[in-house]
């Protein structure tokens, strides 16, 4: 019998490890990337926001 094996692309296992980590491991990594621009911030919180809940679909 044959078995599938399911590959992730390089891009989306980026942005799994990046947005699928914790809140906490997230926002301290985004105030790091994004620091002093709460505009920035809060567009990494909304997209993170997007993509888990695409995952869930």
């Amino acid at each position: 019998m044959k078995q599938a094996t399911k590959l992730t692309a390089p891009h989306e296992a980026a942005a799994s490890s990046f947005y699928g980590q914790s809140e906490a491991e997230f926002s301290k990594q985004v105030e790091q990337l994004a620091i002093n621009d709460p505009r920035l911030i809060a567009v990494f919180h909304q997209t993170r926001k997007h993509y888990l809940k695409s995952q869930a679909n």
